[in-house]
């Protein structure tokens, strides 16, 4: 019993994890006054779709990643326009929230590795891309770091790059 408890503390501290590194950085997410229920009811809708949709991690390429990615972002505007920022959230934020609750499923539960890796500001620089803000990256952007990294790496291996990029720029542990 202990280890399901343990288990579903894990989950629940990845999907807050993600969720805060995603909508943390850069410009507001949210509309100026907006009230903290409102935010409270967006977080929850986003750990109940990153659970539903993508808990599973049975996205096995990156054309229907990268669909999926788009839908959520979609599904996003349309129910958060009066709460997000200019009535939409970036592209860039989604697939941080959702790339990295993939890359930490399958580093603390040894699930499937995920297709792709979060783009942030680290990965973006390490691919001579200095000049895109992962905060405001378009779904175009995206694939466009992806394709770069890929045709680098080789596309089987973006996860595992990434991972070895962050822990050598992580200053935290050396």
């Amino acid at each position: 019993m202990t280890q399901q408890y343990q288990k579903e503390f894990l989950q629940s501290e990845i999907l807050t994890w993600s969720i805060t590194a995603g909508l943390s950085r850069g410009k507001p997410v949210y509309l100026k006054g907006i009230a903290e229920h409102a935010k409270e009811r967006f977080k929850k809708f986003l750990r109940k779709e990153l659970r539903d949709r993508f808990g599973n991690n049975d996205h096995v390429n990156q054309e229907t990643h990268v669909a999926n990615l788009s839908a959520l972002k979609d599904d996003i505007d349309q129910n958060f326009k009066n709460v997000l920022q200019n009535g939409e959230i970036y592209f860039g934020r989604v697939q941080k929230i959702v790339n990295l609750y993939l890359k930490y499923r399958w580093i603390c539960f040894n699930e499937q590795k995920p297709v792709h890796c979060p783009v942030d500001s680290v990965v973006l620089n390490e691919i001579n891309l200095p000049h895109i803000r992962w905060t405001k990256m378009t779904v175009n952007e995206y694939a466009d770091a992806v394709r770069k990294i890929g045709v680098v790496n080789g596309f089987g291996k973006i996860a595992e790059w990434e991972l070895e990029i962050f822990n050598r720029k992580n200053e935290t542990y050396k």
